[in-house]
């Protein structure tokens, strides 16, 4: 049995509307709202939802890149909450990120081997020539050149870029590596070729993935769990397989249904959601999906659904409680 890796307790982010720069604030966006799950070692767990659900920001707030407004983070048993910069900084070298965009997150001014080496350098491991020889590795590892060090982003594909981008990742190794849409700014084309370097490299380095994304055939291909959530919770999380052949929850349902399937002559019936996404600084009361459901009844109106298992799955939904 696998033992767990990252445990997150009652999560929460929440940012301050204000009307102005002298005004208090009046309301509180709830970009992350009580998140409750685990990720166990060697393991990739993708969380999925639309856009604006909170799903990067969750992300950034386990590797502490911006701070919980409430809640654990534990990482091996330690709480990353709170923790000071000097000891944050030892934990923080087995845990990376790789981020959406490969270009603005590479320093144009850097050369492919500073970038990569910058983590090196922040906690002074290794000597210049260490340096060197672990840059090489790392950009053969990811599938570059040597050569390539001497190079700027600029000079490289979107794909190349991203390969960069996880080679720095990688220059401590880590544990952890938390991956943000890592493939949808890249053309389909290079998109599994991406997808596979990360599972090549996952099995190679036995890392643990939390693999954040929208594109649901992506996130079929690299997952052990899915966790799907909308408007900063998550509302059902269980195995991929289980998931995506019966799905329970409502909005999974209509997330699944949106897929396209690889046979063009069958056929799956679209469940269209009614209305907008309500605003997380406003969310409805009780279940915060209760005004787009088909299948809402009176106690969703009114009352918070338990995030509990159910067969097998955590889930949160009154249709099975």
């Amino acid at each position: 049995m696998k033992q767990t890796l990252v445990e997150i307790k009652n999560l929460k982010k929440y940012y301050s509307s204000k009307k102005s720069v002298l005004s208090r604030a009046v309301s509180h966006v709830k970009a992350v709202d009580g998140l409750n799950f685990s990720i166990l070692k060697g393991e990739t767990l993708s969380l999925v939802g639309e856009s604006g659900c909170g799903k990067s920001t969750t992300g950034r707030a386990i590797l502490q890149l911006q701070p919980p407004t409430e809640g654990e983070v534990l990482f091996e048993g330690e709480n990353l909450v709170g923790m000071n910069t000097a000891k944050m900084k030892k934990y923080r070298r087995n845990m990376q990120m790789v981020f959406q965009d490969p270009y603005a997150s590479l320093d144009p001014r850097l050369t492919v081997g500073e970038i990569i080496a910058e983590p090196l350098k922040i906690h002074k491991i290794g000597s210049n020539k260490e340096k060197n020889q672990r840059v090489e590795e790392l950009l053969d590892t990811v599938g570059l050149n040597s050569y390539h060090a001497k190079r700027y982003p600029h000079e490289f594909s979107g794909g190349q870029r991203q390969r960069i981008g996880i080679a720095r990742a990688l220059a401590l190794n880590p544990k952890f590596i938390v991956a943000d849409e890592p493939v949808s700014a890249l053309d389909v084309s290079i998109q599994s070729q991406i997808v596979n370097l990360f599972q090549d490299l996952q099995e190679r380095l036995n890392l643990t993935y939390l693999f954040i994304s929208h594109d649901l055939s992506v996130v079929k291909h690299i997952s052990d769990r899915v966790a799907v959530m909308y408007l900063g919770k998550i509302v059902e999380l269980g195995d991929k397989k289980e998931l995506f052949q019966n799905p329970m929850h409502p909005y999974t349902k209509a997330l699944l249904s949106a897929v396209p399937l690889p046979n063009p002559d069958v056929r799956r019936e679209r469940i269209m959601l009614k209305g907008d996404v309500p605003s997380p600084s406003n969310p409805p009361n009780g279940c915060t999906f209760h005004s787009r459901c088909s299948a809402c009844m009176d106690i969703c109106r009114t009352a918070k659904p338990e995030f509990k298992e159910v067969e097998g799955r955590l889930i949160a939904c009154h249709l099975y409680q």
